[in-house]
Order: C-alpha cells, then sequence, then structure tokens
C-alpha cells in the first residue's frame, strides 16, 4: 500500500511538471524570435539610411555634374559667339575698306574725266588748308589763300555748280557789305572778293569763301567764259 502511494506521487510529480518545462522553452524561443525580429529591423534601419545617404551624394554629384557641363556649354557659346562678332566686325571692316577704295576709285576716275573735258573749270577749296586749287581741263591753273567761315558758323562742304554770278553784290545779310566777283553756289553761299586782305588764309567769314578782289575777278571771268554747266566747285576738309 505504501508502495503504491509513492509510485502514485511520483507520476504526478512528472505530469505536473511537464507543462512547466514546455512553458519555459516557448517563452525562450518567442524571446529569441523578438531579439531577431528587433535586429533585422534594427539592420534594416540602418541599410535604409545608408541607402538613403548614398542615393543624395549619387544625386548631389550629378547636379553638381550637370552644373559644370552647363556652365562649360555656357563657355564654349559665349567664346562661339565672340569669334562671330570677331569674324563678322572683320569682315564689315574688310567690305567698308573695299567699298571706300572703289568709291574712291570711282571718284578719282571721275575727276580726271572731268578735267580731262577741254575748258572744264573744277574749283578745289580745302577747308584744312584754307586753299582754292582752280584747274581748267587737267592743268592747275592758279592756287589762292581763301578765308572761310570762322568760328560759331560754317561753309558746307559738297559738290556744287555755280547758281548765278554778279559783278558786284551786297550782301542783306551783314549790313550790305560789298561782295565783287560774287559766284552763288548753294543759297545765300557764295564766292566772292573781299577787302579783308589781311585775314586770307585764315577762317574769317560768316560761311562765304573769300578770295582776294583780283583772284575773285579772275574766277569770275574764268567761269563766265566756260559757262556755269561747265564749272564745278568742290569743298573739302
Amino acid at each position: 500500500m505504501t508502495r503504491l502511494f509513492f509510485i502514485y506521487m511520483a507520476s504526478m510529480i512528472s505530469i505536473s511538471a511537464t507543462p512547466y518545462s514546455d512553458m519555459q522553452s516557448q517563452y525562450q524561443s518567442v524571446e529569441k524570435d523578438q531579439s531577431e525580429l528587433l535586429e533585422s529591423i534594427q539592420n534594416e534601419r540602418i541599410k535604409q539610411k545608408t541607402t538613403t545617404a548614398d542615393n543624395n551624394r549619387k544625386l548631389q554629384e550629378e547636379i553638381l555634374q550637370m552644373e559644370i557641363l552647363l556652365k562649360k556649354r555656357n563657355l564654349e557659346d559665349i567664346s562661339r559667339m565672340k569669334n562671330e562678332i570677331e569674324m563678322l566686325k572683320k569682315r564689315r571692316n574688310r567690305l567698308y575698306l573695299s567699298l571706300k577704295k572703289e568709291r574712291r576709285s570711282k571718284q578719282i576716275k571721275r575727276e580726271q574725266a572731268i578735267r580731262t573735258k577741254k575748258n572744264h573749270i573744277v574749283a578745289l577749296i580745302d577747308l584744312s588748308s584754307q586753299k582754292m586749287k582752280v584747274y581748267q581741263g587737267n592743268k592747275l591753273k592758279h592756287q589762292w589763300p581763301v578765308s572761310t567761315a570762322r568760328k560759331g558758323y560754317s561753309t558746307p562742304v559738297g559738290r556744287y555748280k555755280p547758281q548765278s554770278l554778279e559783278k558786284m553784290h551786297y550782301s542783306r545779310l551783314y549790313h550790305n557789305s560789298p561782295m565783287p566777283y560774287t559766284v552763288f553756289f548753294s543759297g545765300n553761299y557764295a564766292i566772292h572778293g573781299t577787302h579783308s586782305i589781311s585775314r586770307l588764309g585764315r577762317k574769317a567769314s560768316h560761311g562765304c569763301v573769300r578770295l582776294h578782289p583780283k583772284n575773285a575777278k579772275v574766277l569770275y571771268s574764268m567761269i563766265r567764259k566756260s559757262g556755269k554747266s561747265n564749272t564745278e566747285i568742290k569743298i573739302t576738309y
């Protein structure tokens, strides 16, 4: 009887101990799984942060490379534009010089053709030197000092034909001043004699071209003889 009691008690202890051992084992397994899950989550977060940082760095590098490329292209475009502008300037200068040379050549030919005409008169007035050269045909006949416009006035520059001739004209603009042997060539502008002989060779007039009265008489007579249509007055700087 006593032996049976002890066997019974032993079996009861064994039965009650088995579930406790299983529960402890399951608890440890859960703790292990939880620990592995937390570690996996942490590793994933670290990996994600690293990936984001790498992506940001790569993106910044790409942006920087694009900016460098754009700047380089802009510099190349600017350099190319500057070169094109310089080429256009050179081309323009060449065209300008070519046109200038061509015009000068035509002008020389025209002047030579005019001078070769028999009895054709050309009065060349140089404002810089204050001198007049008179050609008849292709020969220089006379060279005289003149007075053109002083400061505050102007003598027109260009090519003109005599409009009218007067042996003695009195200025209605300047106190009826006498103007012997007058050759009008542009409105009130004229070539005429003057009594201010000491001023010849310097700028002293109100715009007209002054000559010594004797020289004005010679020019006047030449134009009357050859005709206004056969005379040219050229004024240059």
